[in-house]
């Protein structure tokens, strides 16, 4: 009987052994799978981002061979905080888009789910109509909204003409430039965000809804102790996607203020640094341009992680 015991250790042990020696190959496997991806990430992606930190610390004006660049330091990043007021206003004018065009496509997002998870007519029709002008070429919305801002012969200024209210200037004013380009900004987002809440409210269990009722809790006790609660992830999907997009504006500015104008009212960073690396030449600064929003982007994403991640 114990050899019987011991044979059977024995070949467990074997087993086991040939088990270890058949993971390397197992890992050699997955590994090949994933070098591609990762050869991916690290030509196209780390690549490119090492080139432009080397490149922000240098004075370079494309026009010269790359291994000629005459070394700055942190000279580059030292004139844009302290000697470049334009990058201060430009940098003043992002933050100001963000936070105005997270906070109103969020709540009028939200607020349009609410209103088509119910038993409204045409549901699907109207979540295509609100989702259309996502999937449109901004470029074509943005000179559409242009004619329509027009102070001579804008559709808006039509309208309120023959409400006997004076027009307005729109997006030639530099008071009205702004919350124009954001009025768009809101058009075009809120039927992708709407789509994301719809799917975070269908998540949630009817039966959660069916007891706080019974246990008498009304329409405003449910949205803020159930509906809100459970869509903390959807919540913060559509806050750091929507931060993101918002911090790295450039099509908007571009042509519907036209290379954000007036006076640079609704010029952004990324915009500027389009003009200061081609216009100017100015690759330097422009990267360092680029390093800054993306340390700014980082810390801006970990903040809002920290403050809406779920609770454990």
């Amino acid at each position: 009987m114990e050899r019987v015991l011991g044979a059977r250790e024995a070949g467990s042990l074997e087993r086991a052994r040939a088990r270890h020696r058949r993971l390397p190959r197992r890992a050699l496997v997955g590994y090949a799978f994933v070098a591609p991806a990762l050869l991916f990430l690290l030509v196209f992606a780390l690549g490119p981002f090492l080139f432009t930190v080397y490149v922000s610390l240098h004075d370079w004006n494309m026009l010269t061979p790359a291994q000629t660049m005459p070394w700055r330091g942190l000279e580059n990043y030292r004139y844009l905080l302290f000697d470049d007021p334009l990058f201060r206003e430009t940098f003043r004018n992002t933050v100001v888009f963000a936070v105005a065009n997270v906070l109103i496509t969020s709540v009028l997002s939200l607020g349009l789910a609410l209103l088509l998870n119910g038993n409204v007519r045409w549901r699907s029709v109207w979540r295509a109509i609100y989702f259309l002008p996502y999937i449109t070429s901004t470029i074509a919305v943005s000179i559409v909204w242009n004619n329509l801002y027009h102070p001579s012969y804008g559709l808006f200024n039509g309208v309120l003409g023959l409400l006997g209210i004076p027009g307005q200037r729109f997006t030639s004013s530099v008071e009205q430039a702004m919350p124009s380009m954001v009025a768009v900004a809101v058009w075009l987002g809120v039927g992708y965000y709407m789509i994301l809440f719809l799917a975070g409210l269908q998540a949630i269990p009817i039966d959660v809804y069916e007891a706080a009722t019974v246990d008498g809790a009304n329409a405003w006790h449910r949205f803020r102790s159930i509906t809100l609660p459970l869509l903390r992830p959807t919540l913060l999907f559509v806050a750091v996607v929507s931060t993101l997009a918002s911090l790295q504006l450039f099509d908007l500015p571009f042509v519907l203020t036209l290379q954000g104008g007036p006076v640079n009212a609704t010029n952004t960073v990324v915009l500027y640094m389009y003009q200061t690396a081609f216009n100017f030449t100015r690759m330097g600064r422009a990267t360092a341009m680029a390093v800054m929003l993306f340390l700014v982007i980082f810390v801006v994403t970990l903040v809002q992680l920290r403050l809406l991640r779920e609770r454990e």
